[in-house]
């Protein structure tokens, strides 16, 4: 009986391990042929700056420092060199400098502009809250700056 049990379980041995071994070549062989290689993406850059303004007007606007008086009007846009065509929001927010040290005065964050949608074309994009992206509906930013000091605009642009 033990003579007829041997020859049954090295069968059955043999056989498991040929099972497996055949098992292991088909995952392996499979793998490989699941491998596969995407084209290149090539993400783009946003390269601007913003530009202040003491009227508002469209040629009035330049990335030069200005010097309105205290509470005066002034406003502020960003422009954008060739951006990527993307929807995007803005959030703006007046920093003054304090003993070197650039902090929010009175916590203004203004706003988040609405939705924008961007072409890949020059783009200016105006510190609005509600409407439409026009130099019409920019906001005066001389409403928080009645004291005197060194404010600047920091426009955060986030993807949509």
């Amino acid at each position: 009986m033990s003579t007829i049990q041997k020859p049954q379980r090295a069968f059955l041995a043999v056989t498991l391990l040929t099972v497996i071994a055949i098992t292991t070549v088909f995952m392996v062989y499979a793998a490989l042929l699941a491998t596969y290689t995407g084209p290149n993406v090539s993400v783009q850059s946003m390269s601007g700056e913003v530009q202040y303004s003491l009227t508002n007007e469209d040629t009035s606007f330049s990335s030069s420092p200005i010097s309105p008086g205290n509470g005066s009007e002034w406003y502020a846009r960003v422009y954008l060199a060739t951006p990527p065509t993307q929807n995007v929001k803005v959030v703006w927010t007046l920093e003054n400098q304090t003993g070197g040290t650039w902090n929010n005065p009175q916590n203004v964050t203004a706003f988040t502009s609405p939705t924008i949608g961007l072409t890949s074309s020059t783009y200016y994009i105006y510190a609005f809250s509600s409407g439409e992206n026009l130099r019409t509906n920019n906001y005066n930013w001389g409403q928080h700056t009645t004291t005197a000091g060194t404010y600047r605009i920091v426009a955060k642009i986030y993807t949509v």
